[in-house]
């Protein structure tokens, strides 16, 4: 296993500072906070990779949001300063830490993704139920409150690991220490990461990169999935799968201190459909949720009475139409693909 001493000093230039904002402000440079920072980037930017290399650097607060998604999450976004700083971090985190992820991890990693996730689903379906000759049932568990039960002190152990840099492991303790959730009864032992930070979702897969290792090399379960804080294991025996229950809880609760989901603990007949990351996956074939194909229509209908209102331009009404047929392209969804372009005509004509 690898250690990292000196990654910091040749990662916190200026240049990668620079590097750092044209990553963030991809998507991004029309909204107000990223305007007024621009308006000063080069004294901004310099400032900055002086905090930095002076270790000077405070993390500042956060602005609170609730978004649905579909279901209501709690949002925690930084500054724009902080959010830079998160890219340069994020960028060391993937050097460092993404080679040693279990391959089957598919969140918020390159050449990953749910698209991913649910092909690997649907090659494991087919070797484990031998082409669809054999019983095969499918475990799904959700952490609870995942983000908000993330220890620091766990987190800051598993980033000693491998780093062993005292500038970036001061850098990401600032970021770690940041934020604290509802769930931090004791100053002494913070817990919680806010949803909205970048570096967040790697912090994710190297907190959680200890429950793959129990899975696969304690356990030895041969076919495992997880993306973020949902996982899934498929096996011919109903009963094997509900005898992995109880040590994966164990471990979660004394290594992690994490829990999972009572009302999100379910063992389904792949026979029957298995809803996994927006789709329901059969034997032959893959379906859009019924929420999901609800919740398309009604977010089209809404783009598209802006548009009428002037509200959003064309070419926005346009990539939100495109992004949900490419969602629907995904799945066994021709005629459903059809009856939406058919909607969003009708209803531009209305």
């Amino acid at each position: 296993m690898r250690i990292w001493h000196t990654i910091y000093s040749h990662s916190s230039t200026i240049e990668a500072v620079f590097q750092a904002w044209d990553e963030f402000i991809i998507g991004k440079k029309k909204k107000t906070d990223v305007v007024a920072f621009a308006r000063f980037l080069e004294d901004n930017l310099f400032e900055l990779h002086q905090n930095l290399q002076n270790k000077t650097y405070e993390h500042g607060g956060y602005k609170s949001f609730y978004i649905r998604d579909p279901k209501v999450r709690h949002i925690s976004k930084a500054c724009v300063k902080d959010r830079v700083v998160h890219h340069l971090a994020s960028r060391l985190l993937e050097k460092i830490f993404d080679s040693t992820f279990y391959t089957h991890s598919y969140s918020c990693r390159r050449e990953k993704g749910t698209l991913k996730a649910i092909e690997a689903f649907i090659r494991f379906s087919r070797k484990a139920s031998k082409n669809n000759t054999f019983p095969l049932f499918a475990l799904k568990c959700d952490i609870k409150k995942f983000f908000a039960n993330v220890d620091h002190e766990i987190l800051i152990k598993l980033l000693n690991k491998r780093i062993q840099d005292e500038d970036f492991l001061w850098l990401l303790k600032e970021i770690v220490s940041s934020f604290s959730s509802e769930f931090t009864t004791d100053l002494k032992f913070p817990k919680g990461m806010p949803i909205g930070n970048l570096t967040s979702q790697l912090f994710a897969n190297i907190y959680l990169d200890p429950l793959d290792r129990y899975i696969k090399h304690e356990l030895k379960v041969e076919y495992y999935i997880r993306y973020a804080d949902d996982f899934i294991i498929l096996s011919e025996s109903r009963e094997y799968l509900e005898g992995l229950i109880t040590s994966i809880k164990e471990f979660l609760n004394s290594k992690l201190t994490l829990s999972l989901h009572p009302q999100k603990i379910e063992i389904k007949n792949y026979y029957l459909g298995v809803d996994f990351l927006g789709y329901v996956i059969f034997p032959h074939f893959v379906l859009p949720r019924t929420k999901t194909k609800r919740r398309i229509f009604k977010k089209i209908y809404q783009k598209v009475q802006l548009y009428k209102m002037n509200k959003i331009s064309s070419g926005l009404l346009n990539q939100s139409v495109q992004s949900y047929l490419g969602y629907l392209g995904h799945a066994n969804a021709y005629r459903l693909s059809l009856q939406l372009k058919n909607q969003v005509v009708f209803w531009l004509n209305d």
